[in-house]
């Protein structure tokens, strides 16, 4: 059987679903989600999401040189996918699916209170890629509720790490298995 490339993102399965926050210049809140996201390099600590064209994310990040990534748990998988509601860049997505501004230690980008962990970037750089937008920044601080981690990692036996498969198509996983790469 043949698959249709264009679908490619769907054979990828479930990918880490989070939600990127930055703000305008002028200092308003934004939160979006993404599923194109991951890990880039151990030193410096870099992440890379890659964001549409024009997107406020990137808009934003590249204006005020900071964001946050939010890694989307069961808790708040419902708000935390609304957020891809269609605003004007002066208005806060935040408000409108009720979730809530919670000042970052190190950046000026919102972090998310309801979210238990909260990684906070700065602007690394940005990369065409395609039809978006390889946005960069290197992680310098993560703030992590009491219970957000387990064994030095994300407690995703307690809190339901949401992957996105396509579409309005998200699994929570909290199943983790050892094999022995030996």
């Amino acid at each position: 059987m043949d698959i249709d490339k264009a679908s490619f993102y769907k054979m990828i399965a479930p990918r880490p679903t989070v939600c990127v926050c930055t703000a305008t210049p002028d200092g308003t809140p934004n939160i979006g989600p993404y599923s194109f996201v991951t890990p880039v390099s151990f030193d410096p600590p870099l992440v890379a999401v890659s964001v549409g064209r024009g997107k406020d994310t990137i808009l934003n990040a590249r204006d005020t040189k900071s964001f946050v990534i939010a890694p989307l748990t069961d808790g708040w998988k419902v708000e935390g996918v609304r957020t891809e509601v269609k605003l004007p860049r002066e208005e806060s997505e935040f408000e409108s699916v009720g979730l809530t501004v919670e000042p970052s230690v190190r950046v000026d980008a919102p972090s998310v209170k309801e979210s238990p962990i909260n990684i906070e970037c700065e602007y690394w750089g940005e990369f065409p890629s395609g039809d978006h937008i390889l946005l960069v920044g290197e992680v310098v601080h993560i703030s992590g509720a009491e219970d957000a981690t387990r064994n030095g990692r994300i407690n995703l036996e307690d809190l339901g790490g949401v992957g996105h498969v396509t579409g309005e198509e998200f699994c929570i996983s909290r199943d983790v298995t050892v094999i022995d790469r030996e």
